[in-house]
């Protein structure tokens, strides 16, 4: 009789430890067990289950590999708070299905989620599967998830009080993903206008890796999901190939394998069709199939590798940074391998890491593209040389050798200017993306505020057409900055009459919501209405940079009552605009730099560009100066415009 009470007991333990015992102190839960149970013949029902007994157990962060059928999670919560409402998360996005069963005194409710649940049918509307609990104090209660994925058993169980889950300003991946694809895309732009102007195949090779990056991205993010595109169960594995044929075939066009080493090359492209029979089979769901693609996958970047290291220790070609570029993403993207075959345990660094690898890795092949530019411009001023050497050696031998190359140069100097633009081209995405980044910041505000007031039930009409104005308001700054920075560096600008007060009205409206936020006041203080010939969307750029700046910096120096002041006076030449802040100035070390280009306070969140571009707006477009003083609250940034009256 003991021998089975001990046998229940040992059987019954595993189950017992895969519980969460909810304390009024701690707002998330990231580290229990939970038990779990495979059905290979997916066949069990929630009844079956609810009688089954458990006994594996898992680390709520898991990784339990490729397997086939349904595997069902049982976690047991226990509500020692006063808190009532909870949200279990899960991070992965790309599970088929993965639904929750709670239990009730009729028997069981089920929450849908996973692929083939779209967004909005959900309960809680993200792009993981998150399900919205209800459990009394003192209760304890005991949840079923049934998952089915084709991909790796992998993923992380995470609990959160309902509070903190929804709280605006909790730091998500999903922000994170936001911004790698920016990045990846503004890449894109560049490489595009680049393969536009030299037409090389190196540079197609490249944008599709890239832009199959992105997708990549969005499949294993389930950022795809939001837009309204259905769930696509089987797409990070098919996109996965994409990304790998795109890679081997930019390495086959960098390492020109066609010139040196016709057998690799024969072999790379062999490998390309193979991971196109790779996509189509995954997308058929054939067993074990996406294991298989995954080891050919590490053999296939070995064997990049190993090829260029040979031509490098040969003197074949550069390749250095494409060697630095493997270096960094092979070890990465192994971790990721190995997490999902379940080979290494799974943490953020092996889950996660590769997102890293692959930034670097992009950036770095960006960089062997800027090298070839680099080689282009060498190579122009080399035949210079060799035609000025030509010239003092024989200057009858150099009548006929300037018929002959002025063809060339001519051909070359083109090509250079057509460089020379898009080089021109990616500073002005860059300030497009700085003059931006305001209105997107407050465009997010305004959607959570409308998202959570309807949430509340708070959202009327008077609230929605609100909203709605103010989206359209940004929304028109930001396509009339496109058209303003297109005709940037052109001396021609539309000059009418203007009042200053009007533009700067508009600045601190378009801010409206910024500051409300940030629970900073503004004050607009007008003592003159003359009109002055200036190109108001130009001044509005300023204005909305000065009044940007002035808010970041009190929210980076914590100051409890946020004040921005907006005055603006003449007097018998000129008109002034005073922009001031009681963010507490600018110290004495960095005032000499604070107009230089690229010069930034603000670490990896700062451009350096504001006040580099408000200056020269002011300066170069509409001879005034921009300058700036400490008061004893904070700065002064003041703009003086010449007296030009408006008849």
């Amino acid at each position: 009789m003991l021998i089975r009470i001990l046998l229940l007991l040992f059987l019954y333990l595993p189950c017992a430890f895969a519980s969460i015992v909810i304390t009024q102190t701690q707002k998330e839960y990231t580290d229990f067990p939970v038990a779990y149970l495979y059905d290979e013949t997916n066949q069990l029902t929630i009844n079956n289950i609810a009688k089954a007994n458990f006994t594996q157990t898992t680390a709520n962060q898991f990784a339990l590999g490729y397997k086939e059928g349904t595997v069902w999670f049982k976690i047991t919560l226990e509500n020692r708070s006063s808190n009532n409402n909870f949200v279990l998360y899960f991070t992965e996005p790309f599970w088929t299905d993965f639904d929750l069963f709670e239990p009730t005194s009729h028997g069981w409710n089920q929450y849908h989620n996973g692929l083939i649940t779209p967004i909005k049918a959900r309960k809680i509307e993200d792009q993981s599967p998150a399900f919205l609990l209800n459990l009394q104090s003192g209760e304890s209660k005991t949840y079923f998830i049934k998952g089915r994925t084709i991909s790796s058993h992998i993923g992380a169980f995470k609990l959160y009080t309902a509070n903190e889950f929804f709280r605006p300003n909790r730091l998500t991946l999903n922000t994170f993903y936001l911004f790698y694809s920016g990045v990846l895309f503004i890449i894109i732009l560049l490489a595009t206008f680049l393969f536009i102007e030299m037409k090389e195949p190196l540079y197609g090779y490249y944008i599709g890796y890239v832009f199959s990056f992105i997708l990549f991205i969005s499949m294993f993010s389930g950022s795809y999901l939001s837009l309204g595109f259905k769930g696509w169960p089987e797409g990070l594995h098919t996109v996965g190939t994409a990304v790998m044929a795109f890679m081997a075939l930019f390495s086959c066009e960098f390492l020109q394998l066609k010139k040196h080493l016709p057998k690799a090359y024969n072999a790379i492209q062999l490998s390309v069709l193979i991971l196109i029979a790779f996509a189509l089979l995954i997308n058929e769901r054939i067993p074990h199939i996406n294991l298989i693609f995954n080891i050919f996958s590490v053999f296939l970047l070995t064997f990049l590798f190993a090829i260029a290291i040979r031509m490098w220790l040969q003197g074949l070609i550069q390749t250095r940074y494409y060697l630095i570029a493997l270096i960094i993403y092979m070890p990465t993207t192994g971790l990721m391998v190995l997490t999902f075959n379940t080979l290494i345990q799974n943490s953020d660094i092996s889950r996660y890491s590769f997102l890293f690898g692959s930034l670097i890795e992009i950036i770095l092949f960006s960089l062997i593209l800027a090298k070839r530019f680099h080689t282009a411009k060498y190579d122009e001023i080399r035949w210079q040389k060799e035609l000025l050497r030509a010239k003092d050696k024989n200057e009858t031998y150099l009548e006929y050798e300037i018929k002959k190359q002025a063809q060339e140069l001519k051909e070359k100097n083109a090509l250079l200017f057509h460089q020379s633009r898009n080089a021109a081209m990616g500073e002005m995405i860059s300030m497009i993306a700085h003059q931006w980044r305001q209105p997107l910041n407050t465009l997010g505000i305004i959607n959570q505020n409308l998202y959570f007031k309807y949430k509340m039930g708070k959202c009327d009409d008077t609230c929605f057409e609100s909203s709605h104005q103010q989206f359209d308001e940004h929304l028109q700054y930001m396509s009339r900055t496109i058209d303003d920075f297109r005709n940037y560096y052109k001396n021609e600008k539309v000059k009418e009459p203007e009042d200053i007060e009007e533009i700067a009205e508009l600045a601190l409206r378009m801010s409206d919501v910024l500051l409300n936020y940030a629970r900073i006041k503004s004050e607009l203080i007008v003592t003159t209405h003359t009109k002055i010939s200036v190109a108001k969307n130009e001044l509005l750029h300023v204005f909305m940079n000065l009044i940007k700046n002035a808010h970041d910096a009190i929210i980076e120096r914590h100051m409890p009552s946020g004040e921005i002041t907006v005055t603006v006076e003449d007097s018998a030449k000129a008109i002034f605009i005073h922009i001031c802040d009681n963010a507490g100035g600018i110290s004495d070390e960095i005032a000499a730099y604070i107009f230089e280009p690229y010069f930034s306070t603000k670490a990896e969140n700062g451009t350096g560009l504001g006040l580099y571009m408000s200056k020269a707006i002011i300066e170069d477009h509409c001879e005034g100066t921009l300058s700036f003083h400490n008061t004893e609250m904070g700065v002064c940034f003041t703009i003086m415009l010449p007296l030009n009256v408006a008849t």
